[in-house]
Order: C-alpha cells, then sequence, then structure tokens
C-alpha cells in the first residue's frame, strides 16, 4: 500500500469498499467503488485489488462458481 501525498497533506484516512467479481480461476473482475474516502485514496485502493494475487474462487455443488465479494481497504495515518 502506498498512502497517496495528497491524502497525507489533507489528514484524509478511512475505507475504500470495493465491489468486484471473483471468476473460476481465482481473477479479479469488474472492481468498483461503492463507498469513496477521498479521490487519491479509492485510486490506491483500486491499484491495490487490480494487482492483487489471485483469490480462491467460491464452489458450489462441488464446482468452482463466479462470486460477488466485497472489500474494505482502510487507509490511516500514523504519527511519526
Amino acid at each position: 500500500m502506498i498512502y497517496p501525498d495528497r491524502a497525507q497533506k489533507i489528514e484524509k484516512q478511512g475505507s475504500v469498499i470495493l465491489q468486484f467479481i471473483v471468476d473460476t480461476e481465482g481473477r479479479v473482475v469488474a472492481p468498483e467503488i461503492v463507498q469513496s474516502v477521498e479521490f487519491s485514496l479509492d485510486e490506491e485502493a483500486m491499484r491495490m485489488i487490480k494487482g492483487s494475487p489471485k483469490w480462491k474462487p467460491a464452489f458450489q455443488n462441488g464446482k468452482k462458481v463466479k462470486s460477488y465479494k466485497k472489500q474494505p481497504i482502510t487507509f490511516k495515518l500514523t504519527s511519526p
């Protein structure tokens, strides 16, 4: 995670919530932001989800299936 300079300067923090599909191969498909915090934090959260390793696909009746996921990504400033 890279905390964006813009968000640091305005001391913005919070949780960006993303929604996406995990396909049968574990890839993230169609990510979108369902709860925004600030533009630069939203962009970083999206970058992280798009670049994440493969997820474990869901199973139904013994077969891999697509599934919807909601994932919060929390940005919190720390004191030096």
